[in-house]
């Protein structure tokens, strides 16, 4: 019998900055989907980021001027896969906010939500905070059980949303 060889397959990931102004449509088109999975339509993202979506790119943009570590893509082999947005509580700094986790459709399910996790979570207590928030949908189970599986905590409900904070 001969010997059989097996070979992993590996993946080669990175992070690269996001450029507002010349990713735009493709960051559109994340927060179109985005807003689609969390809130079941994607009308509340025009109505948030003006028509056609044209104010999302400006506003990461403005997240990652903060901090260029603030607005990330994850890169599989070079293709955008993922996307972390990130800030700080407006009154508090002690807090650190996840304003967007997001995986691209054919890459959920595949653990690139807990490399997104871990990244927020290091660069969020690398800039100085010692808690870390989001919230998200109440409507939006799957990503209720990835956080809760992460390590995050409800702290409360409010108009549809559930907000949660974990500890860096």
């Amino acid at each position: 019998m001969a010997d059989e060889t097996y070979v992993k397959y590996s993946r080669a990931l990175s992070f690269r900055r996001v450029d507002a102004h010349h990713d735009a449509a493709l960051l559109i088109r994340f927060g179109r989907d985005l807003y689609r999975r969390s809130l079941g339509k994607e009308g509340a993202f025009y109505r948030d980021y003006g028509r056609y979506g044209v104010n999302f790119p400006v506003w990461i943009g403005t997240c990652a001027s903060a901090n260029p570590a603030f607005a990330k893509f994850l890169e599989e082999d070079g293709a955008e896969i993922g996307l972390v947005v990130l800030g700080f509580d407006e009154r508090d700094r002690d807090i650190g906010r996840v304003h967007h986790f997001y995986v691209t459709p054919d890459h959920r399910g595949q653990g690139f939500g807990g490399i997104l996790d871990d990244y927020a979570r290091d660069v969020l207590k690398d800039a100085g905070a010692h808690r870390a928030r989001l919230n998200v949908t109440a409507r939006n189970r799957r990503a209720i059980r990835f956080y809760q599986a992460q390590g995050w905590a409800e702290k409360e409900r409010r108009g549809g949303l559930i907000f949660m904070e974990t500890r860096l």
